[in-house]
């Protein structure tokens, strides 16, 4: 049996490592060839201090004492002196020390040569009256002149070439020095935005999930830690795609199952209110009146419940139209005005210079304002104000509608739950019953116009939760 082969997976550590050796070393070739430029200036420089100006100092030792012997020489010429002779005498064994030196060290150069095999000659029997004239002096004057122009020559060489190296070697080292920097940022700025756009993908993934939008598979194009966490997102988010779709259809199933049994309950304590079984005492109309609002309260739950399913799962069928958003108000503030009425709040409506016409379809854009106008009575005190604002976002061509409360507000750790479905805030379920489908089903039914819904940010007390939808233009009209 053939064993399948795995595709080669290389770590985000591996990448780093590689990427790191890879740096080093160029980094280290870099060094190690200054380190090479500098060991040869170094080399260089050495040898003509140690060396060449050794010799010339040597040189300059002969020539003096060349010179004094010449002068001792002339004096003697002249004066006739012996004191004269014996200093020149002198003078010439100094100058064999000095050349001896000279030899010793392997300085054979053509002047001290000459003058070394010379003096040989000159001091061999140790007669005075043999000393060397002075045409021969200034022959030897003459050489020791030209080995140290020869040095000067030679110093002024490596000079030069020290130059040259010290040149090569800073502009060479400049050189791959900004190479290796531009290359270091280009690559790493290539590895962080490969990073960085593998983890743009899962972010915006999860947040996909986190806000129920529909969700899109990640594609990393990465065989590492990033691509193998993108693939267990999808794995997880294609699973609970198909948990919320087994359960949609579950919850559809269940409330259409039980509306039946639910309406003939309701049905029958209709009749049993009405007497059709008979006459109904006042402590059993009472408990017929619980009964029958349970009843309805069941119905409305099991309404959200099929209508937040349909709309999860985009079943839901719009009438858009162009509508005149004020119409629209009006018809949720008459709808919500009993409960105003009961808790002596005042429901301000939009005073508009011209009537807006927005894209909606009524049923559902009725049903986003009684929700939105229902949870500011519910929370807002008694003896306050609720007021709906509407703004036309020219830029955008939406119109903007708002409904501000002036209760508790909700608390900043909350803010960001308020849409989710089920979702009743600590707060909430003290003071409030509900199944927490209002806000979610809002949401869907603003996104399914295209438009977005979101609790604003407010300096004062209170709530204020705005939608947008789009604006009808007058060429639309």
């Amino acid at each position: 049996m053939a064993k399948t082969l795995l595709p080669l997976r290389i770590g985000v550590t591996t990448k780093l490592l590689v990427w790191s050796l890879a740096l080093t070393t160029c980094f280290s070739i870099i060094i190690f060839s200054l380190f090479l430029g500098i060991r040869d200036v170094v080399s260089t420089s050495g040898r003509i201090v140690g060396e060449d100006f050794a010799r010339v100092a040597r040189s300059d030792q002969v020539m003096d004492t060349l010179l004094s012997y010449l002068e001792n020489l002339r004096k003697y010429e002249i004066l006739g002196r012996e004191e004269y002779l014996s200093a020149s005498w002198d003078h010439l064994e100094n100058i064999r020390f000095l050349v001896g030196g000279f030899a010793s060290q392997g300085d054979l150069s053509p002047g001290i040569s000459f003058l070394h095999a010379d003096l040989a000659n000159y001091l061999h029997n140790g007669n005075h009256a043999g000393l060397p004239g002075e045409e021969q002096t200034e022959l030897w004057i003459t050489l020791i002149s030209m080995d140290r122009l020869s040095l000067f020559d030679r110093i002024n060489l490596s000079v030069q070439e020290i130059y040259a190296r010290g040149e090569a070697a800073y502009r060479w080292g400049i050189a791959g020095l900004v190479a290796m920097t531009f290359l270091g940022v280009a690559t790493s700025l290539g590895i962080a935005i490969h990073f960085n756009r593998s983890l743009r993908e899962i972010r915006l993934g999860i947040n996909r999930v986190a806000n129920d939008e529909e969700f899109q598979p990640i594609r990393t194009n990465s065989s590492d830690e990033l691509g193998e966490l993108a693939g267990a997102f999808n794995e997880m988010a294609e699973r609970l795609e198909v948990e919320a779709r087994v359960r949609a259809e579950f919850i559809s199933m269940l409330s259409h199952e039980i509306r039946t049994p639910l309406t003939s309950i309701r049905e029958a304590v209709s009749l049993v209110q009405d007497g059709v079984l008979g006459t109904v005492d006042h402590r059993q109309s009472a408990y017929l009146d619980i009964a029958q609002n349970e009843a309805c309260r069941l119905s409305d739950l099991l309404a959200k419940l099929m209508q937040i399913s349909n709309l999860g799962s985009k079943r839901v069928d719009l009438s858009v139209q162009a509508l005149p958003l004020l119409d629209l108000v009006r018809e949720a503030t008459q709808r919500i005005q009993p409960i105003a009425v009961k808790k002596s709040i005042i429901v301000k409506a939009p005073r508009l210079k011209k009537e807006i016409w927005v894209l909606a379809d009524k049923e559902h854009i009725q049903q986003v304002l009684f929700n939105l106008l229902g949870n500011a009575l519910k929370f807002a005190p008694c003896n306050s104000l609720v007021t709906i604002n509407v703004t036309v976002l020219e830029a955008s061509s939406m119109v903007k509608t708002c409904v501000m409360d002036q209760g508790p507000g909700i608390p900043p750790g909350e803010r960001k739950y308020v849409f989710q479905r089920f979702y009743r805030g600590e707060g909430v379920q003290k003071i409030s019953d509900g199944a927490g489908l209002g806000l979610s089903i809002s949401r869907l039914i603003i996104e399914a116009h295209s438009g977005e819904i979101w609790l604003e940010d407010t300096s004062s007390t209170g709530s204020a939760f705005c939608f947008t939808l789009p604006l009808v233009t007058d060429q639309q009209q």
